[in-house]
């Protein structure tokens, strides 16, 4: 059976069929283009994560790490009518398997750069994650690098005080003013090591022999103090033309022998063993003995005696009878004498 119509009516029935057509086509490249049911990968979990608070790096793609390893990123963020902010992320399922909606959250560095992360960790009981899941938490804490300069700053506002700056200021200051006698030292450090042509060796051998001669001088010195001192209990009160022939043989004799024997045997026994170790100390003594025979010279000591004496015989006048101290006393300098002194018509 066929149909005869109009040119009209084939001509909008056309135009119908292709209108559809065309929609039909749209639709599907729609469709295609924002595939909103295979767009998130099967092994994802989309949450949402209501905190207090954010801090600084928290961005859409700031990465959530757990155990050091990247789990997922922050896909949004929105701030709440009531406060808050909504951290909308994607989770991997595999890695998370174990966390629940009871999971603990902190902000920390995941990385050397500094980079802000997203710290996950496990909480005990709870409900599985799922996609869609709303998760209600406080932060543990900031652990960020922005944070941790923040504190820095707090604490050297705190401790770097003006006192502080002074007492370091002084001991610079004090430190600067060592710096010549820390200088000499080096200098005679270095002078000794540049003019020290002995081996150590060597000076240990002569310090090693004079150890060894110095416990008999010690011991001759303690015996002679100990015949000086319990020979006799009236000895030191008596002079060599007090003492008896029996106690001058009995008590000096004695004494003198082992002070001899002893003590200057011992000191002779010393310096016949160390001759070219004594011989530069004593050379260097000689000049500085050389310049003291000048300033001690028996005349100048004479005339200062002389000039001593005559001045102690003025201070005292009268007869040999009754002597008087001559002394006069400066008064003029004491504000509470001289103005009497000058009221009374002064003092010649």
């Amino acid at each position: 059976m066929l149909l005869h119509a109009s040119a009209e009516s084939e001509t909008r029935t056309l135009t119908i069929v292709g209108a559809v057509i065309v929609l039909v086509i749209a639709t599907a490249a729609g469709l295609i283009a924002l595939d909103p049911f295979g767009g998130r990968p099967a092994d994802r979990i989309s949450v949402s994560i209501e905190v207090p608070y954010v801090v600084q790096g928290i961005i859409p793609g700031t990465a959530l790490v757990m155990h050091g390893v990247q789990v997922g990123s922050v896909t949004g963020i929105s701030s709440l009518a009531g406060g808050g902010v909504r951290l909308n992320a994607d989770l991997q399922s595999a890695p998370t398997a174990g966390l629940t909606d009871a999971m603990r959250v902190d902000y920390r560095t995941i990385n050397y750069f500094g980079v802000s992360g997203l710290n996950l960790s496990p909480g005990v009981g709870g409900e599985a994650l799922r996609n869609g899941l709303h998760i209600n938490t406080v932060p543990a804490g900031n652990y960020t690098l922005q944070a941790m300069l923040t504190r820095l700053g707090q604490i050297s506002n705190n401790v770097i005080t003006p006192e502080l700056v002074g007492t370091i200021e002084r001991i610079t200051r004090y430190t600067d003013e060592m710096n010549p006698m820390i200088e000499t030292v080096m200098i005679a450090a270095q002078t000794i090591a540049g003019v020290q042509r002995v081996p150590t060796e060597r000076l240990l051998a002569n310090a090693s022999g004079i150890s060894v001669a110095l416990p008999a001088m010690v011991n001759a010195l303690t015996d002679s103090g100990d015949a000086v001192s319990h020979s006799d209990a009236n000895w030191m009160h008596y002079g060599l033309g007090d003492l008896s022939e029996e106690q001058f043989q009995t008590y000096f004799i004695p004494t003198w022998e082992a002070i001899n024997n002893g003590v200057f045997a011992a000191v002779g026994k010393l310096e016949s063993s160390h001759v070219s170790d004594l011989l530069p100390l004593i050379n260097g003594l000689k000049p500085i003995m050389d310049t003291v025979p000048p300033l001690l010279r028996p005349e100048a000591i004479g005339d200062m005696l002389v000039e001593l004496r005559t001045r102690f015989q003025k201070l005292y006048g009268g007869t040999p009878e009754q002597r008087a101290l001559q002394v006069r006393v400066v008064l003029d300098n004491l504000p509470g004498i001289a103005a009497p002194i000058d009221a009374i018509g002064g003092a010649s």
